[in-house]
């Protein structure tokens, strides 16, 4: 099988200059570059450069994926956007899938994920993006779920002791990032819902949110609002920021035990099994109510042909072809049923004899009988 890889890079806060954009087409002549993108697949050769440094360099967001299995997203951030007083809450040493580093040009979070036993031959890697994108906005306004996503993997992985609490009270409610970072991982659905049952949701309380903003100082309040006709990107992001830190001051959820997620999301498998197999046994039931009603109309409109069913069946035996002799063992079939019904066995088994006498040489046609448990019971 032949390889595939896949790149991609974006930039969120700026846009790249002509100069960057002439320096990364030296990189590569077949990547696709604007101002605010590269994106490149490889199936035969491999980026000539160092991706880790593109991205803290060019770009604020990195994507890549290979069809060995591999997966890897990665993204800038200010120094000033993550709180280490935060990130202690997490036992980052024990995620091996996720670094969280401090460098020259800011925080840089890393994600990968790799199986070995998979090889991906549909992905082509350009769907991940745009989904995953939001969690750096999320951790630019202070709300650290993604981490605590990589957590609940090292919790599947048994990294993580029973006892041990969750990092947050919850994940809810569950955004289209966190789903896909958790298909990103490959995390147990039912473990990812489990932890989404709970959560702060202080930023999505329109009350919240009003009384927050009533409560800033007059000056404080046109500092922001200067900031936002300025255009300042990060503005509305530290705003939500701001207001998330102080609202989850106010939230006493408990946090639940490794154990209690663990036990939480069996059960959940477990119901979701027994749905699944009921909705298939529906499934069945309606199908085999559908193929007897079929069977049933088939046949009436066989009893309603009368004398001229078997004036058929010779015909198609007689055309000497394959999809003829299916039609008349089909109609034979019915013309038995039909014979049972009315308790006419003899005329039919008379009949059957006289028609496999008249075609005794056909043998294709008298395999077809015996298949269908027709020949060789007159």
């Amino acid at each position: 099988m032949s390889e595939y890889q896949y790149y991609e890079f974006q930039t969120v806060d700026r846009l790249l200059t002509p100069v960057e954009q002439a320096k990364l087409r030296a990189i590569s002549t077949r990547a696709q570059i604007t101002a605010t993108c590269f994106t490149n697949d490889y199936q035969w050769g491999d980026l000539k450069a160092d991706p880790t440094d593109l991205l803290l360099q060019y770009f604020d967001l990195h994507f890549y994926c290979a069809n060995w299995g591999y997966r890897r997203f990665a993204f800038r951030l200010p120094e000033a956007a993550l709180s280490s007083a935060e990130l202690d809450r997490f036992p980052l040493d024990d995620l091996e899938i996720l670094a969280v580093r401090l460098t020259p040009q800011g925080w840089l979070v890393d994600i990968d994920h790799e199986d070995e036993e998979v090889w991906y031959d549909v992905d082509d890697g350009s769907g991940w993006m745009a989904p995953l994108a939001s969690l750096r906005s999320d951790l630019l306004a202070g709300d650290y779920r993604v981490f605590y996503v990589c957590w609940l993997w090292a919790v599947e992985a048994g990294y993580i002791d029973d006892d041990a609490k969750e990092p947050l009270p919850g994940i809810a409610p569950l955004t289209p990032g966190l789903q896909t970072l958790g298909e990103f991982l490959d995390l147990d659905p039912h473990l990812l819902k489990v932890a989404a049952r709970r959560g702060e949701n202080a930023i999505a309380d329109p009350e919240g949110v009003r009384d927050f903003i009533a409560a800033l100082p007059e000056d404080e309040k046109n500092r922001w609002l200067e900031r936002m006709v300025a255009q300042d990107p990060l503005a509305p992001v530290e705003l939500r920021r701001r207001f998330r830190q102080q609202a989850s001051g106010t939230v006493s959820a408990p946090c639940r035990r490794v154990v209690e997620l663990r036990d939480q999301a069996r059960q959940l498998a477990a119901a979701h099994r027994q749905a699944e197999h009921e909705r298939a046994e529906r499934l069945r039931r309606q199908q085999q109510a559908e193929a007897e009603r079929l069977v049933a109309e088939r046949r009436a409109r066989v009893a309603s042909l009368g004398e001229r069913a078997w004036q058929e069946v010779q015909e198609h035996v007689a055309s000497r072809q394959p999809r003829g002799y299916e039609r008349a063992v089909q109609l034979l079939r019915d013309l038995r049923a039909i014979a049972d019904d009315r308790g006419s066995h003899d005329d039919f088994d008379h009949r059957l004899r006289d028609l496999i006498t008249l075609h005794h040489r056909k043998q294709r046609f008298l395999e077809r009988l015996t298949q269908a448990g027709l020949y060789g019971e007159t």
